[in-house]
């Protein structure tokens, strides 16, 4: 509709619809179902039934679905809990989680992440996504188990000789990307990987939620913002590469790389800084894979011939990491020559877990290689 016939105001649909799409969420919620006989209800303190779960040392992470049934992970291991809430008591949860970090969850915002005091992730989906009465809620908790590479592998994740591969991989300024699956541990190990980083580069993050943690003396951190009521305003991970880009970075950490970010990550690391990133893949070479199909996500002038060259000339490592009943560990390292061999890209095990907890590493040449030459 030609605004200059309604004398420059919108249409009242539109106006309407933006009305309805900034309310919150309805409360209370239509009621669940009948909860199992003999169920506790949640407390009516702050933060309810999740207070105690949140200060359990012993919980990595909380799954609340729709009130109707709750989850928590322990050592890897996931457990059903008897406790169960109705929706607005859900709903009251999540709004305490929510304040004070910025983020607002709404129908215009059905889906929400963000960062607790104490450095846990929340992520909450609620209507319309979600049925009416199934706000969901997952915290991620951020237990520090593990700071530096040694404690990884003091805890079995890691075996010491792919711990001192790493470390002197980090020190000669490579690039690491570190692949898994969710909840594998890829953010614990760039927190260790960080803390190998030599004092004086300067380090600049860029991620949709604050969670990496290293104490360095020069690092930014940047994460991500929503588009605000009236759509505009969004600050997203392709915009903060670009910026890192412009702060002197030696080193760039990119969490969670899942979309055209890829790209722009790629060119700032052929700019001449080294790197971190995190991506979700089933292998280290599908991680590789992986990486070129996000870049192609940038538009449709981008070749792909270019991409991989691109990905080959600055990935020197790729770390990936499995989560088994047995706990998360270090899968492979493999090395990525900086030349393709008739486009596909060539990897070389450096050093890699076999069954049994038994480990295999690579000649003293090649882990040499990965160390100072690979990729460069």
């Amino acid at each position: 509709m030609d605004r200059a016939r309604t004398g420059g105001r919108r249409p009242r649909a539109l106006r309407h619809h933006r009305r309805v799409a900034r309310r919150p969420l309805p409360r209370p919620l239509p009621a669940p179902g009948p909860a199992s006989p003999g169920a506790p209800r949640v407390s009516q303190h702050r933060f309810g039934f999740l207070a105690s779960l949140l200060d359990d040392p012993d919980v990595e992470e909380i799954i609340v679905l729709g009130g109707r049934r709750t989850f928590v992970v322990r050592g890897g291991t996931k457990e059903l809990l008897p406790e169960v809430a109705d929706p607005e008591q859900v709903r009251r949860i999540a709004d305490q989680l929510l304040a004070g970090t910025g983020r607002r969850l709404d129908l215009a915002d059905p889906i929400v992440s963000a960062q607790l005091a104490d450095g846990s992730r929340v992520h909450l989906t609620g209507p319309p996504v979600t049925h009416a009465d199934r706000l969901n809620i997952q915290v991620r908790k951020f237990v520090l188990r593990a700071a530096r590479l040694e404690d990884l592998a003091g805890r079995g994740a890691l075996a010491p000789d792919a711990a001192r591969l790493l470390a002197e991989a980090v020190r000669a300024d490579r690039t690491i990307l570190v692949a898994g699956s969710p909840g594998a541990g890829k953010t614990t190990l760039v927190n260790c990987l960080l803390a190998e980083v030599p004092p004086e580069r300067r380090v600049v993050t860029c991620e949709e939620v604050f969670e990496v943690q290293a104490d360095l003396p020069d690092m930014t951190q940047m994460q991500t913002r929503p588009a605000g009521l009236d759509g505009g305003g969004a600050i997203t991970l392709r915009d903060l590469v670009r910026e890192a880009l412009r702060q002197r970075p030696d080193r760039i950490v990119v969490g969670e790389v899942r979309g055209p970010e890829a790209l722009d990550m790629i060119m700032a690391l052929n700019a001449g800084c080294s790197g971190f990133a995190t991506l979700h893949a089933n292998s280290a070479r599908d991680a590789l894979e992986k990486l070129v199909g996000y870049c192609m996500l940038a538009g449709e002038n981008v070749a792909e011939a270019f991409v991989r060259r691109a990905v080959a000339a600055v990935a020197d490592l790729v770390v990936f990491l499995r989560r088994t009943p047995a706990g998360r560990h270090v899968e492979e390292i493999v090395g990525v020559p900086s030349q393709l061999e008739a486009g596909v890209f060539t990897t070389e095990v450096l050093w890699a877990r076999q069954g049994g907890g038994s480990h295999r590493r690579a000649t003293p040449a090649k882990a040499a290689l990965a160390a100072a030459e690979v990729g460069r």
